[in-house]
């Protein structure tokens, strides 16, 4: 799974902008100032517009913008859930486990599963 980098686009957009002015820069974007001092402080995410727009301005590629992410999904998920939940997952994750283990193990020969 992709996720956005929100600090390489940060960084970006402010060398894009060099000395002009928040507001001379937002203007031929097309946005408010406040929308490109959020953006520029990783505050908000832009827009496909705006992504699309900061790529033709600086010749990228909206895919340069992309990494692969490192983190598993389960864990970003398990940060927003009750702690009564994060046990439940955890044991169901160890069953998960302990099945691979065994399935590894009947296709070594070594061990029956059934």
């Amino acid at each position: 799974m992709k996720e956005f980098n929100a600090e390489k686009f940060c960084s970006d957009l402010i060398i894009l902008r060099g000395k002009e002015t928040q507001d001379t820069f937002a203007q031929k974007l097309g946005i408010k100032r406040s929308t490109l001092s959020l953006l520029e402080n990783g505050k908000q995410v832009p827009t496909i517009d705006i992504l699309g727009q900061i790529c033709n301005m600086n010749g990228k590629s909206t895919d340069d913008y992309f990494v692969e992410s490192t983190t598993d999904a389960l864990v970003y998920l398990m940060g927003k859930l009750e702690e009564s939940d994060k046990e439940k997952i955890e044991e169901m994750a160890e069953r998960i486990r302990v099945k691979e283990k065994y399935e590894l193990l009947a296709k070594r020969g070594s061990y029956d599963i059934n």
